[in-house]
């Protein structure tokens, strides 16, 4: 008895000192209307599921990353643009194209980008306006801005339904137990367990002086805002990529 009493004293003892994971993205606040207008959510079509985020280049064309689209026909995401709620009225485009980066490799997610066009004409406005590629090598220990609608708690149990946006310290990355890094990659978070990406937040937008700088691509599948790093596209290394993919 006074072991099963020691057992459970321990128990509580070691959930104590775990991390709040109940106000994360993670870590993040609500997003204003039209603060953000490039930032677009990828749903699959003829639903309300948000999938990944994304960002708007041009009349045409979001980026975001490869793996979620695989097998996808070409017309069977929506495009949600200048909304921060997803349960409130929203217009959506439907795809007719779907562009994989060539070199894409599933198991290693290496260039895991790729691109979507809008069957129709996107109209700018207040709320929905695109976002330039950064031309500049994003550099160590830089705060930047990231956003998304996936979970927002450490366990990956809700969703947001309003736009989270966070800051983030850009950092070195080192090799996980479950990824590589390569010079294509930034990571960001790392040992912040109360900020960083989580699950569909994937593909979005990492913005520094309100140019795109890179797109998250990798976090922890276990347990989000973990010791382990949150990877990062670098747009500098696939800039000419997506302008060559993203034809008006």
């Amino acid at each position: 008895m006074k072991k099963l009493v020691l057992i459970i004293i321990f128990a509580v003892g070691l959930a104590s000192c775990r991390p709040n994971s109940s106000s994360r993205i993670l870590g993040g606040s609500n997003a204003n209307l039209g603060e953000l207008p490039y930032q677009a959510s990828l749903q699959f079509w003829g639903t309300t599921f948000h999938f990944a985020g994304a960002s708007l280049i041009n009349t045409r064309w979001v980026v975001t990353t490869a793996h979620g689209l695989l097998g996808l026909a070409g017309n069977s995401v929506n495009i949600v643009l200048g909304v921060v709620r997803l349960d409130a009225p929203i217009t959506s485009r439907r795809s007719n194209e779907i562009r994989i980066h060539p070199l894409f490799d599933k198991p290693t997610l290496l260039n895991d980008i790729a691109t979507v066009r809008s069957s129709v004409a996107i109209v700018f406005n207040n709320f929905i306006a695109p976002i330039s590629l950064s031309p500049t090598f994003l550099g160590l220990d830089t705060s930047v801005q990231i956003s998304g609608w996936g979970a927002t708690t450490a366990n990956k149990t809700d969703e947001a339904v309003h736009l989270q946006v966070a800051s983030v310290i850009v950092q070195s990355c080192f090799d996980s137990e479950f990824m590589t890094f390569t010079l294509q990659h930034v990571c960001a978070g790392m040992g912040d367990a109360e900020i960083g990406i989580c699950t569909n937040d994937v593909g979005g937008p990492m913005v520094l002086n309100n140019m795109l700088v890179g797109i998250p691509f990798y976090h922890d599948q276990r347990f989000c805002g973990s010791w382990q790093p949150d990877g990062y596209l670098r747009i500098t290394s696939y800039r000419t990529w997506i302008m060559g993919n993203t034809p008006l």
